[in-house]
């Protein structure tokens, strides 16, 4: 499954990051690895083995679904997330450790029915947190983001203990990117699927 980015208004701090980070989502059985660019509050993520890549702009509250094969996109509107309500938690635990280069803090959360643990350094700036699609974002991930805090490997249990979701990170390249990275290229075309099957029939070439 792809993980998509929902985005809270929420202020980020000054020094959000900038940069590609390369990271692992293993969920039920499924592992993907995915590339993540960010830059002025605007992401990119690619997933290499389905080739497929997703531009967000959080400033205008923008997705944007992109198909190379096709020079085609579909644009959605996004509409503010809000916060979790309550019942989450999050407590420091003392332990450190470091991780790809960068002095990390052991966090404790728990949220509804799961519980798990984060590595998180605030070396790198603030980070936007993901999510599947229609969640709510945890209160938790967004204390963290006021925080400034950037998250190198989470895990997540189940109210059985059992291991829900793993991520990971495997590679952080802070650099200044180009704004193209985050825009539509100008010669793809816009797929209108309001039109019913007409849309769809363009996008595989019918």
């Amino acid at each position: 499954i792809l993980i998509v980015f929902l985005f809270a208004e929420i202020t980020l701090a000054q020094n959000a990051f900038e940069g590609k980070v390369v990271f692992e989502v293993q969920e039920d059985g499924n592992e993907n690895v995915m590339n993540y660019y960010a830059k002025d509050k605007k992401f990119r993520m690619e997933v290499p083995d389905k080739g497929g890549t997703i531009l967000f702009n959080s400033n205008e509250l923008k997705m944007f679904v992109i198909m190379d094969e096709q020079k085609m996109y579909m644009e959605t509107p996004m509409l503010p997330l809000s916060t979790g309500s309550g019942g989450g938690t999050i407590s420091k635990t003392g332990e450190t450790k470091n991780i790809l280069g960068y002095d990390c803090e052991k966090f404790l959360f728990t949220q509804k029915d799961v519980k798990g643990e984060a590595w998180m350094t605030k070396e790198l700036g603030a980070f936007m947190f993901f999510m599947e699609e229609q969640q709510e974002m945890p209160s938790w991930q967004s204390e963290v983001l006021d925080a400034g805090y950037f998250p190198l490997h989470v895990t997540q249990y189940n109210e059985r203990k059992n291991t829900k979701s793993i991520y990971n990170v495997i590679e952080v390249t802070p650099k200044k990117l180009s704004a193209d990275l985050f825009e539509v290229p100008p010669s793809y075309q816009k797929l209108d699927l309001t039109g019913g099957l007409g849309g769809l029939e363009k996008l595989i070439g019918k």
